[in-house]
């Protein structure tokens, strides 16, 4: 059996290039699986295995594209946040493409955060088309079962990044310090100096409070989306001694620098996932009926305090409060790592 994984790789997103890390390795241990094909922006990814080849897809001709999309038995979006806003043109071609040709097409540990109201709506049979919809949360999950039918398969499951736990084991906090020393801040390329001057004032409180340092952690690196360009408008409000700005190559230099932090501010979803793996308190910036929410609410653990509105004063009490409470979810963390396989595995039970 031949795979071909797509999504948004090869763009240096922490979360994305993770969760590729494990599905490949994943998939390169079942004897099943012969070749495992990437479609990716850019190639800087480690070879884990003699199974896998990478290919920056913008860079192929059309023919070589069809070539390789015909050398594989199942074709998969695998993870991601799926906000399709117009008619997703070249899926519903690759779907169409894979149903001639007798192959599945499958989306693995997806998120739907933009709603579809119109179940006549184009962008609505990409998922219809699909042989397998598994989705990584309950909102998602829900929209599927009433805008997408029939779909021939719709399972919840965990997020690809809770796959295999291995990899973070070196990694996670045995315990807490006693203050709130390192902190750690994962904004966004795109926001301004307005939102920079804003949260400088708010993560102030706890310079003033603990001499805390502010750790400014991309989530998304490269030239393109890199958090950086906001963390450099951020640290102008903040002492020179007080903050550090961060880069990385690898996915797990991001795990190293979060999991020695005593707490996590993040608008990346996958930073928020990762605090809770690594046993890092954290509260996801994000408005209401978004992908973070969603996950907070799905991890159940304090999830009156770990949310705040984007430009929501954060108030040093709540933070304390969530430092004193918080304990990794381990149950919570161990069933998303076995449901989210058990999505994964359905593409061989489905064959």
């Amino acid at each position: 059996m031949n795979i071909l994984l797509m999504g948004y790789y090869g763009f240096h997103n922490v979360g994305d290039d993770l969760f590729l890390r494990q599905l490949i390795d994943y998939f390169a241990k079942k004897q099943e699986v012969n070749k495992i094909f990437v479609f990716c922006r850019e190639d800087y990814y480690e070879r884990t295995t003699s199974k896998v080849s990478f290919f920056a897809a913008n860079k192929l001709s059309k023919l070589k594209r069809l070539s390789i999309i015909l050398q594989n038995d199942c074709l998969m979006w695998g993870g991601g946040t799926l906000n399709i806003k117009d008619k997703p043109t070249n899926l519903l071609r690759l779907q169409l493409l894979a149903k001639w040709t007798r192959k599945r097409f499958c989306f693995l540990g997806v998120g739907l955060e933009a709603v579809i109201s119109d179940e006549k709506d184009t962008r609505s049979k990409v998922f219809k088309n699909a042989d397998l919809l598994y989705l990584r949360d309950k909102q998602s999950y829900e929209l599927a079962l009433q805008k997408f039918k029939p779909v021939k398969a719709c399972c919840l499951g965990g997020d690809l990044a809770f796959l295999d736990l291995n990899y973070y084991q070196p990694y996670i906090k045995e315990k807490n310090n006693s203050e709130i020393k390192n902190i750690s801040f994962s904004g966004k390329s795109w926001w301004g100096e307005g939102r920079g001057e804003f949260y400088g004032q708010q993560l102030m409180q706890f310079v003033n409070k603990y001499n805390s340092v502010i750790h400014l952690l991309p989530a998304h690196v490269g030239e393109e989306r890199n958090d950086n360009k906001f963390h450099h408008l951020l640290k102008k409000y903040l002492p020179e001694s007080n903050y550090k700005l961060h880069s990385w190559e690898k996915p797990v230099e991001f795990v190293d620098i979060l999991s020695q932090m005593d707490f996590h501010f993040g608008n990346r979803l996958h930073s928020i996932i990762l605090a809770d793996i690594l046993g890092v308190p954290s509260v996801g910036i994000s408005g209401l009926n978004t992908k973070i929410q969603h996950y907070i609410d799905k991890s159940e653990v304090l999830p009156e305090l770990r949310l705040l509105d984007f430009m929501e004063p954060i108030e040093v009490d709540n933070i304390e409060k969530i430092f004193r409470e918080y304990q990794r979810p381990d149950e919570f963390i161990l069933n998303e790592s076995k449901t989210a396989k058990a999505g994964v595995e359905l593409i061989f039970k489905a064959q």
